[in-house]
Parts: C-alpha cells; sequence; structure tokens
C-alpha cells in the first residue's frame, strides 16, 4: 500500500484560448507534494501556451462537464 494517492487528475486550461484540460497521471513517488506534479505537468504543457492549473484531484476522476461542454449544452437549450 502506498502512502498517496495512485493517481492524480490535473484540470487546467490555456490562457490564449480558454481550453480546458484534464489529465490523469500515475502518482510519482519522487515528485512527493501534489504541488511538484502540477508544475511539472504545467512545464510539460506550457510549450503549446500559456497553461495554468485550476485544480489537482486525489485519484482517477471522471469528467462529467467542462467549459466547453456546458457551454455547448446551453447553446443547445437556448437554440430550442
Amino acid at each position: 500500500m502506498t502512502d498517496g494517492p495512485e493517481y492524480y487528475t490535473v484540470i487546467g486550461r490555456y490562457d490564449d484560448s480558454g481550453e480546458t484540460t484534464v489529465a490523469v497521471l500515475p502518482f510519482d513517488a519522487s515528485a512527493g507534494d501534489p504541488h511538484m506534479a502540477a508544475l511539472r505537468h504545467t512545464g510539460q504543457l506550457s510549450e503549446q501556451g500559456e497553461f495554468e492549473v485550476v485544480a489537482v484531484l486525489r485519484g482517477k476522476c471522471e469528467v462529467l462537464v467542462t467549459q466547453q461542454s456546458l457551454r455547448l449544452f446551453a447553446e443547445r437549450l437556448l437554440s430550442k
């Protein structure tokens, strides 16, 4: 049994496009703190644009709604 979670779910967004991202990352004991996992993930994605972490969750989390899916859902409702 590990001391930490087996996975982290990282929710982030790109500043330029507002695109939301969700990534499930395996727990890395060498990273230790979830803040370090978030910084590493930010570093990897910042090559693709200004990226910021919104939240880091413990474990694998199933994504039900994102900013984009909510916008599309609302547009469909309003168009009826």
